[in-house]
């Protein structure tokens, strides 16, 4: 099996949990394909995209659905489909509608580690181009149902789309302004505070900034891109900080 199919897979069997987890109800569970009704009471179909898409493909599913009574998430590849962050692209045909549909961003999932990420993939106005920026790592506890209307000719009207909601503050655990920075080490962290300067976090850090966080340093010192004599072990540094960090979220119940 190709490994783009079991990184879907994967990814779609880690969204069933956490949906789950959240109190939503599975309604069908395809695979690439999820039915769900969420926390907020809509009807949500959520669609894992791997390979390129049609600009007709993403109207007609949105169309569909909408006539059903059903608000739609596409999530896109972002290794496979979606531009580098930091760079500047010309927007493709696909990408319109969604950008009109979904506020100048397309919903990326990526499979990396072990795990798997969802995060916004801005597209920010760079004269005629639009400049990349990936966003923070959300949650599917967070995914609500919406109406949207928009006057863009590439999707003109109202439709039925999800989005991720504001995320909710846990008592424990305060919102805080991500480090610009982190210290690469290759030596083990031994307290929790230290895995936490790992990650270039504070203590306060909630779990979607400790995997934002882990996803942007994992894609800069990893082996396959990290030419240094010692990339692998900053790698597992990087996997030790992260996995203690994410243990002590679960002992507290924090997910």
């Amino acid at each position: 099996m190709p490994v783009v199919r079991l990184d879907t897979y994967k990814a779609s069997a880690y969204l069933v949990w956490q949906l789950k987890h959240a109190g939503a109800v599975i309604l069908e569970d395809g695979g690439d394909i999820i039915h769900v009704r969420v926390r907020t009471g809509e009807e949500v179909s959520i669609h894992l995209i791997e390979s390129s898409i049609e600009p007709y493909e993403i109207k007609s599913t949105i169309a569909y659905n909408h006539a059903n009574g059903i608000h739609t998430m596409l999530l896109f590849w972002a290794d496979m489909l979606l531009p580098e962050e930091g760079n500047v692209v010309e927007v493709q045909d696909w990408e319109w509608p969604l950008l009109a549909l979904y506020g100048e961003r397309i919903w990326a999932y990526d499979v990396f580690g072990g795990e798997v990420f969802l995060f916004p993939v801005q597209y920010h106005p760079y004269g005629q181009y639009r400049e990349i920026r990936f966003g923070k790592t959300v949650s599917m506890r967070h995914l609500e149902g919406e109406f949207v209307e928009i006057g863009s000719p590439f999707m003109k009207g109202k439709w039925r789309v999800a989005h991720f909601g504001e995320r909710t503050r846990h008592a424990q655990h305060k919102h805080h302004q991500e480090s610009q920075t982190h210290t690469q080490t290759t030596v083990m962290p031994g307290t929790l505070e230290a895995c936490y300067q790992v990650l270039g976090l504070s203590p306060d850090a909630e779990p979607e900034d400790v995997k934002t966080a882990y996803r942007r340093i994992a894609r800069k010192i990893h082996p396959d891109i990290n030419q240094d004599a010692d990339a692998t072990a900053q790698m597992q540094a990087l996997n030790e900080a992260y996995r203690r960090i994410m243990d002590d979220f679960d002992e507290n119940e924090i997910v």
